[in-house]
Order: C-alpha cells, then structure tokens, then sequence
C-alpha cells in the first residue's frame, strides 16, 4: 500500500504543477497579512458551529447541495474556511495535518478545486500515513476527477476501495471508474465498475437508469449493436423512467446502427 502511496505523492504534486495550482499558494497569500491584521479579524465558529461541522467530509461532495437548509450550509463551510485559514497563518507552521485534510473536505465542497488540492496536498506533505485516511484519498480523487487528471484519480479511488472495502461512496467511485475506463477506451473494466455499482446499495449522484443508460452506450461504441439494442429497449421498460433518460435511449435507438436489427 505505502508504495501506492508514494506514486500518488508524485502524481499530486506533479499534477499540481500542470494545473497551475502551488501547494504553499495559499499559505503565502495570508502571510501577506500581518498578526495584527490576523488579531482584529480572527473568525471564530461557535460550539454549534463546531458541532455541526462534526463528520462533515469528501463524503458528502455532491449530496450536501440536496439538504433543504443549502444556503446555509454553504454559508457555514464559508466561514469554516476563513477560520482555519486565520488559524494556520497564527500557527507560523505549527499546524495539525488534520487541519490541512479537513480544510481541503470544506474547499471541495464549495467546489474551490484549486484550495482543495493545495490543503489536501499539505495534508499528505505532513502525515506520513495519510494513504489510511480513506476520506482524503477520495476528496483527492474528487479534485483529480474534476480536472480529467483520470490516472491519479482512478489510483486514489481504487486506494479507497482497498483500504476501505465498505466506504460509503463505495457506489459513487464504481460509477466514476467506470466513467473514466470509458474515456481511456478501456470498456471491459468500464462494464466491470459500472455492473458493480448497479449492484452497490449506497447512494449515488446518478441513477439506475442513468448507470443503465452509460452501459447500452458502451455497447454502442463498442459497436456491440444487438447488445446495445436490447440495453436501450429494456431501459425503455422501466418504471418511472426519468424523461431526460428516456429522450436520450430514444435517441440512440433512433440512430442508424440499430435501423437493421430485428
């Protein structure tokens, strides 16, 4: 496992080069600030702040958008990151790792990819065994998903998988393997993720339908036609099939490959 870890050290930081994202980027910026500057604004999140940040992960990338109180939230994680931000910089460098990993959860979140990447890199640069924290390997993978960085990503997500074979984003990691096997032309692993998390219980940002929907269309590039005809139909036969999947299955069906097809 250490070994994997490592390769993905080098693929952060790598891809931290190409993306334009430096890991010390925000750290230098707040030093532009003075302690005093630092003294009269210091934000401080009440108890019930705190506690409601409790358990508040990668996990929930995606579905916290769905709780009703959203704006809130988003104002929440906001404030959250101006205080851990203020707090690093009064630190001077004496700072908990766990600070860097739960900073990098809160900027993805927000969808701030760059400061999610440079928290989470901090994170791994400080904690020597930080390829156990199952959380931050997918808030990683989420980042490298974001910029179609699909080797790093796929390594982190198959990180989780094996660390912690009962992740509860376990349904979301098959669907964006299989995503990303499609992309990289590698379609019997693609078939592989997407059959398993049709079959995982967890929740996931797609649906079944939709899930069916990307394996009738790996058919079709595949150009398994028959394949692709019989997936598209039998989706069509589902209940309460949402309309934006039952337009895109009638679509396909109306293209030409499948014209000849008894």
């Amino acid at each position: 496992m250490k070994s994997c870890g490592v390769s993905l050290t080098a693929a952060a930081s790598a891809a931290a080069r190409s993306l334009g994202v430096a890991a010390g980027n925000d750290e230098e910026k707040m030093a532009s600030g003075t302690a005093t500057d630092i003294e009269e604004d210091f934000p401080k999140l009440t108890a019930q702040e705190k506690e409601s940040l409790v358990g508040t992960d990668s996990s929930l990338f995606g579905f916290h958008r769905l709780q009703e109180d959203g704006a809130r939230t988003k104002a929440l994680l906001l404030k959250a990151v101006r205080c851990y931000d203020a707090l690093i910089l009064k630190a001077e460098g004496k700072v908990d790792p766990d600070i860097f990993c739960q900073l990098g959860h809160f900027n993805l979140l927000l969808e701030d990819y760059p400061k999610a990447l440079s928290a989470y890199q901090r994170y791994f640069s400080l904690q020597s065994d930080y390829w156990k924290n199952a959380a931050f390997l997918y808030g990683l993978g989420m980042v490298y998903f974001h910029y179609n960085a699909f080797q790093w990503a796929i390594k982190a997500f198959q990180e989780v998988l094996y660390i912690d074979p009962g992740f509860s984003r376990s349904k979301e990691i098959h669907l964006r393997l299989g995503l990303m096997f499609k992309a990289n032309t590698d379609y019997e692993s693609s078939l592989k993720h997407f059959q398993l998390a049709l079959i995982d219980s967890n929740l996931c940002t797609l649906s079944k339908a939709e899930i069916q929907f990307h394996i009738a269309h790996l058919y079709e590039i595949q150009k398994k036609h028959r394949a692709a005809k019989e997936a598209y139909e039998s989706l069509l036969q589902t209940e309460n099939l949402p309309a934006q999947v039952k337009a895109a299955t009638l679509q396909q069906l109306g293209e030409c490959p499948f014209a000849h097809i008894g």
